[in-house]
């Protein structure tokens, strides 16, 4: 299992973070997500066997939260 963690725009409040933990936990090998809208910042642990960064940063595109830098 590998952690990383993604600077994303757009947080805003807790309902948010929970759209942007559902969206993630639907990507399979995502075992664990932590969104804050104070930092707007998102960490997620992940099987890096069955995902990547990439998709993971384009699952939060598509969410609505795009991945800055």
């Amino acid at each position: 299992m590998s952690t990383h963690t993604f600077r994303v725009e757009d947080i805003h409040c807790g309902g948010c973070e929970s759209a942007i933990g559902k969206a993630l936990t639907r990507l399979g090998g995502v075992s664990d997500v932590a969104a804050d809208s104070a930092t707007n910042q998102v960490t997620v642990r992940y099987d890096e066997s069955q995902t990547s960064t990439e998709q993971i940063a384009e699952r939060l595109a598509t969410a609505g939260y795009p991945v800055i830098g």
